[in-house]
């Protein structure tokens, strides 16, 4: 079992760094995460339409918490033992971290880390599901560039307000292992860290379909993210059918007679909410914002209750 002990290896990723910051005059809230966040009748969607803060979303379809911290600049990657074409043809790579192990990330699309350079050469990131290989394709014909150290891909990395609000919600897609709960805090403190925000949300897990231990896991996330952590998994098991004013189905009552997320507030796969989820997250999410006093009355539309 890993603990917090046997992960010191990723502790430095949450010691303090200089980070990139805007200022903007007006309330946002950066909405960061996997599928959960990105899909069009995501939550973000509604908190657009309940707030008046410019609603900001980044991360990757189905990312784990660490493509997460990549994407947002604070897990460096690397690569090494190539040569790049002097033409555009594809050259396969591995990718590592900063120890020189090798890493198994940035496999779905996502809000950056296709246009990347190396070593000055920009191009294409791309993973081949079918091959399980990355590649990358330079943009340009130029010289043949061999690559025998290890050397860092870049991106465009993304800026933050440092007086916005960021929800985080992330590990529906991390290894489901012993003690993996404590690389996703790891990634979600790396995270916390590169936006330089001292005003955010971390919600629960809810998938006891995909993790049995979840509501252990969710202990650990309360434990480490305090009054921050939002408990949306028993929000939606004690209070989510009512709320969404749904009828339960005798499969919902099944579910929920197991600690599963009933099916009527779910998507087909049984693991991404659907519109009715996020329409309700949306607004626990704003109701966690007014008791930390994030929002004042002027951010909240009338519309909302």
């Amino acid at each position: 079992m890993i603990t917090r002990n046997e992960s010191k290896k990723y502790q430095n990723l949450q010691k303090d760094q200089p980070v990139s910051s805007k200022q903007t005059s007006d309330q946002t809230i950066y909405c960061i995460g996997d599928s959960l966040t990105l899909e069009s009748h995501a939550y973000p969607t509604y908190l657009s339409q309940l707030t008046n803060c410019n609603i900001e979303t980044f991360g990757g379809q189905k990312d784990q918490t660490i493509d997460l911290a990549i994407r947002v600049g604070r897990t460096k990657i690397y690569t090494h033992d190539i040569t790049i074409p002097a033409q555009t043809d594809p050259v396969e790579i591995t990718l590592y971290d900063e120890d020189h192990d090798k890493l198994d990330v940035l496999k779905n699309k996502g809000s950056n880390f296709s246009n990347v350079e190396i070593k000055g050469i920009s191009g294409i990131l791309k993973y081949d599901d079918e091959k399980d290989i990355h590649t990358f394709t330079r943009d340009e014909a130029g010289d043949e560039t061999s690559i025998d150290d290890y050397t860092q891909i870049t991106t465009d990395f993304p800026s933050f307000d440092k007086n916005g609000i960021a929800v985080i919600f992330t590990g529906t897609y991390d290894p489901y292992e012993s003690g993996s709960i404590f690389k996703t805090i790891t990634y979600q403190r790396a995270i916390l860290n590169q936006l330089g925000i001292k005003k955010y949300i971390v919600v629960s897990l809810t998938s006891k379909r995909t993790f049995q231990i979840v509501n252990d896991m969710n202990a650990v996330l309360e434990e480490e993210h305090e009054e921050h952590f939002l408990s949306f998994r028993d929000y939606l098991l004690k209070n989510g059918l009512k709320d969404a004013n749904i009828t339960p189905t005798d499969d919902d009552q099944d579910d929920l007679d197991k600690g599963y997320i009933p099916r009527s507030l779910l998507l087909d796969n049984l693991v991404d909410g659907n519109e009715d989820f996020h329409e309700l997250l949306a607004k626990q999410i704003i109701e966690k914002m007014q008791d930390l006093k994030y929002l004042d009355k002027q951010d909240i539309k009338a519309t909302q209750d």
